[in-house]
């Protein structure tokens, strides 16, 4: 058991309250749902790096990434691969569909750092009239909103790291159990860090962060030689309350159910050869 883990399992221990009936070893649900994040390590295999890199490097964007892979066939396919995973089982509802994928490319060349927040902004189809929604934007001309909280309860972020990932390069430092707050302030959010304190989230090449967007979270400039490449899809229920609706590329991944399926999925190395 790493660091991270093993303080993250302790934190669940010491906090599992008297319904909770978590185990010392809880499952994956039980974390997520009580410190707002997992770690799966080795969800994609060598092999499947390669390839998912390889489509990766071909893109044409900033330096930093973009946030529209969803909308190419190679990342759709990833995305439904993922969701078949047993280990996503008890956590993924069959009724979600990938809505989002970011790709972050961070390096010497293309530094940042992130300070302390949470991510509150979903992409839709078209502006409404809703007293719930606030902070209308546009991004890479696509539409984001935030939306109420209980629509950010039922998202599920998940990582996927194509490089080993530590506190040198730009892993994300967490405040255990912050997603079950709600949406806080920039002052409550540093008093929520300050009472409460950070975890390094490290994750290993073909490993994946899952997380829960109000988790308060934050990352460091990289400080070494080396890259950190993450695949960020964001999953959800495939129907929005209200009026809202997500992008025309949402609705159609509705049609790709994968409740009852079996959790197998051809290797992207299929999809690569369908598209050359």
């Amino acid at each position: 058991m790493t660091g991270v883990v093993a303080a993250a399992a302790d934190w669940l221990v010491q906090n599992k309250g008297d319904s909770a009936g978590i185990e010392q070893t809880p499952s994956y649900g039980s974390e997520l749902s009580q410190a707002g994040y997992v770690v799966l390590a080795d969800l994609v295999d060598g092999a499947e790096l390669g390839e998912i890199a390889r489509f990766a490097g071909g893109l044409d964007c900033d330096r930093a990434g973009t946030r529209r892979l969803i909308e190419l066939p190679w990342c759709r396919e990833l995305a439904m691969r993922l969701m078949r995973d047993e280990r996503l089982s008890g956590i993924l509802s069959t009724d979600v569909i990938p809505v989002q994928c970011t790709l972050f490319v961070k390096s010497v060349e293309s530094n940042w750092l992130v300070s302390l927040h949470q991510d509150l902004s979903i992409p839709v189809a078209e502006r409404v009239n809703s007293p719930g929604c606030r902070g209308w934007s546009e991004k890479e001309g696509e539409l984001f909103v935030q939306p109420p909280v209980s629509v950010l309860d039922s998202i599920l972020a998940l990582r996927l790291h194509l490089d080993d990932c530590d506190e040198r390069n730009g892993a994300l430092r967490v405040v255990l159990g912050s997603h079950r707050l709600g949406r806080l302030t920039t002052f409550e959010a540093i008093r929520e860090k300050d009472e409460r304190g950070e975890v390094c989230v490290e994750v290993t090449r073909g490993g994946a962060m899952l997380m829960k967007p109000l988790l308060l979270h934050a990352s460091s400039k990289v400080s070494i030689g080396s890259t950190r490449r993450v695949l960020h899809f964001v999953f959800a229920p495939a129907e929005l309350p209200g009026a809202l609706r997500w992008p025309l590329r949402g609705r159609l991944h509705a049609s790709m159910s994968w409740g009852g399926t079996a959790r197998t999925s051809p290797h992207l190395g299929a999809v690569r050869r369908s598209l050359e």
